[in-house]
């Protein structure tokens, strides 16, 4: 009897492949969790996107079908042709009838567009379609500078649309800018582009000027390493040495006062709310 439900299960995990992407942290060592472990060794085939030779190999080891996304890439392709790419072999095997994972470098759904697009797709196909969260390079950010969003806010943004939707955002909030090294560049480049870089320091020169201090960070990758912490200004920014992990921090520059009149009406309604 036993027997016959599990190929009953078996048959209709066939008859509805499903899509599940994950995430392996930062620290593979440190980040990986159980869950994304067992999808990926459970899986029939696996699709991953791996930031060190050290996970890729335990992506590997864990499900021999292990596939590596990165050979989408190439110089002078477009990285929006390249992500479709991605999503497009991730979803042939979906549509094959297989249960696919796909692990990926960090938070799944940060900074993940073909992870995103395969996902919705699978879903107007009609196939179930999942994301695992997972530790992001904001994540450690956080812990390794000591911020707490709710102090002060936090904005993020990519550089790159930083840059070209200019919108308008408060200095006197903490802002996060992602993705230095690929600054206005569309394609795939081993090589940071200063020139990006340098127009966005000039238009962060404009907003904060040259004294207010900005952070340049990339979390640490290994377990023995150390994170990378240059902490300038706004004025120096142009001289530091930025890589593929690198990440700026701009503290709060003031303070937002405080509303008087909400904070009256919000102490109001807690009065009303405990006596009604």
């Amino acid at each position: 009897m036993a027997a016959v439900k599990l190929g009953k299960l078996r048959a209709k995990r066939k008859a509805r492949p499903q899509l599940t992407v994950v995430g392996t942290g930062i620290q593979i060592a440190r980040d990986f969790t159980p869950a994304a472990r067992g999808c990926i060794e459970s899986a029939d085939k696996v699709f991953y996107l791996a930031g060190d030779r050290v996970a890729a190999r335990i992506i590997e080891e864990l499900n021999p079908s292990a596939e590596s996304l990165h050979t989408s890439y190439d110089p002078g392709k477009r990285r929006i042709r390249t992500y479709e790419e991605m999503a497009e072999r991730i979803m042939s095997r979906v549509r094959g009838g297989d249960d696919v994972c796909v692990a990926v470098y960090g938070h799944p759904g940060f900074f993940a567009y073909p992870m995103h697009r395969a996902i919705h797709q699978a879903r107007r196909e009609g196939f179930e379609a999942a994301m695992l969260p997972a530790v992001s390079s904001l994540d450690c950010l956080l812990a390794d500078l000591g911020i707490d969003p709710a102090e002060r806010g936090l904005q993020v943004y990519e550089a790159s649309d930083f840059l070209l939707r200019p919108r308008g955002f408060d200095p006197r909030v903490a802002l996060v800018l992602l993705q230095l090294h690929v600054v206005g560049e569309p394609g795939f480049e081993s090589e940071p582009n200063r020139a990006g870089f340098l127009l966005l320091v000039k238009r962060l020169r404009r907003r904060y000027g040259t004294s207010h201090e900005a952070v340049v960070y990339a979390a640490a990758e290994y377990v023995w390493g150390r994170p990378s912490i240059q902490r300038v200004t706004v004025g120096t920014l142009a001289s530091v040495t930025i890589g593929a992990g690198s990440t700026l921090f701009l503290p709060p520059q003031g303070r937002v006062s405080v509303d008087k009149d909400m904070q009256h009406r919000l102490a109001e309604s807690v009065r009303a709310a405990r006596t009604s």
